[in-house]
């Protein structure tokens, strides 16, 4: 088993977008334990992070519960290619990095995918067959709350408009952190996972909250799971209702910050969106 916060290996993607001929992305797997007959997991992470945010607790837990598990980092993020072009990628380029891992772990998977992600996972599992299942973790709403925004811009404007207009990661990792992390968060790992947080891409950020609502097909009977962290600032629970009506959706509430997945209480959510993976299947 790899171990967490390990050099991992790359894999190419097929060609996606206008702006690279070819990107090679970071993916971290976890495959030694997993039970026969399971379908692999694969974690999208959302804007600013990589496929490290799920290594810290979520890859491990998940596979020591007998599922094989894969985490991307989307191009320009994390260990793989692209992070010259970052300003320029689309969310359609990220889901084609999607895509792309999905066929190289056996061409079917769950996606979860957090924040960004959830948009992105989403998208993909309206659109492509291979994907048996999806769980929005944290997802991004269609439009963001005005009073987040305003929150933002209360807190910290001159880092949040400096850091997106002249790329400065300091700038914006500032102005994210309060909206990414717990405050019960040790402060040691706080500053790691800080310090760990990549630039976005602004093309990317404009369409998630100007995108279309994505409905269920009718008839498809697949999956679909909505997963709302109770201290969330980012995110009314609204926003989650209305994703879970459009997708037809179990609603799940659990403890934690938006990165749920690095908060103190992640084992609770984490059992949760086991539970549910093992009562559709197992």
């Amino acid at each position: 088993m790899r171990p967490s916060g390990a050099s991992t290996p790359t894999l190419p993607s097929r060609i996606g977008g206008r702006y690279l001929r070819s990107v090679r992305l970071e993916v971290r797997s976890r495959t030694e334990e997993a039970r026969p007959g399971r379908p692999p997991l694969l974690f999208v992470h959302g804007g600013f992070h990589a496929a490290w945010c799920w290594d810290v607790h979520y890859l491990p837990f998940f596979a020591g519960r007998g599922w094989p598990v894969h985490a991307l980092s989307l191009r320009g993020h994390g260990e793989s290619d692209g992070h010259p072009d970052i300003h320029r990628f689309t969310l359609e380029d990220y889901a084609d990095d999607v895509r792309a891992t999905v066929e190289s772990i056996g061409g079917a998977a769950i996606l979860l995918g957090h924040s960004m992600g959830g948009a992105i996972a989403e998208r993909c599992w309206r659109e492509d067959e291979g994907v048996l299942g999806v769980a929005l973790l944290a997802g991004s709403p269609l439009r963001p709350a005005p009073s987040v925004v305003l929150g933002m811009l209360r807190r910290s404007p001159v880092s949040l408009l400096l850091g997106q207009l002249r790329s400065d990661p300091e700038r914006l990792r500032r102005a994210m952190t309060p909206l990414f992390f717990s405050p019960e968060l040790d402060a040691t790992e706080r500053a790691a996972h800080r310090d760990r947080l990549d630039l976005e891409s602004p093309r990317a950020m404009s369409a998630l909250f100007r995108r279309a609502p994505i409905h269920r097909r009718a008839g498809d009977t697949r999956p679909a799971l909505v997963v709302a962290a109770t201290d969330d600032v980012s995110i009314p629970l609204r926003a989650h209702e209305e994703a879970r009506e459009r997708l037809g959706a179990t609603l799940l509430r659990v403890p934690g910050a938006h990165d749920l997945m690095l908060d103190p209480r992640w084992r609770e959510g984490a059992e949760a969106i086991e539970a549910w993976l093992r009562a559709r299947f197992d």
